[in-house]
């Protein structure tokens, strides 16, 4: 997995084929994907995803789980940093640009 998130930093836009849906509700619960992925769909634990939700309060305990397991005591640190290859996380910026790219429709 270490790999693929490494491999992967830049997502080409032919690689868009489906949108990923915006959501804001606080009550779903959320799970995490590594920001450098190239396909947002598959989420720390397995599930498939087609939504971000961007008022996530609550997050999905076997992706924690599995963070923790990626990177043991990721949630003590301060620090943003991705637990996938301890690479420090891209700012608040690229993220919301990122975002945006993956809710919007493929060009075609």
């Amino acid at each position: 997995m270490k790999d693929l998130a490494m491999e992967n930093s830049v997502v080409h836009p032919d690689d868009q084929t489906e949108t990923l849906r915006l959501s804001s509700n606080p009550d779903d619960i959320s799970h995490l994907v590594c920001c450098r992925q190239m396909r947002w769909r598959s989420t720390f634990c397995g599930a498939q995803g087609d939504t971000i939700n961007m008022a996530a309060e609550t997050i999905c305990t076997m992706c924690v789980e599995q963070a923790e397991a990626m990177w043991p005591g990721i949630w003590a640190d301060p620090e943003s940093f991705c637990p996938v290859d301890g690479q420090p996380c891209p700012d608040e910026q690229d993220i919301d640009l990122r975002i945006a790219w993956e809710a919007s429709p493929p060009q075609a």
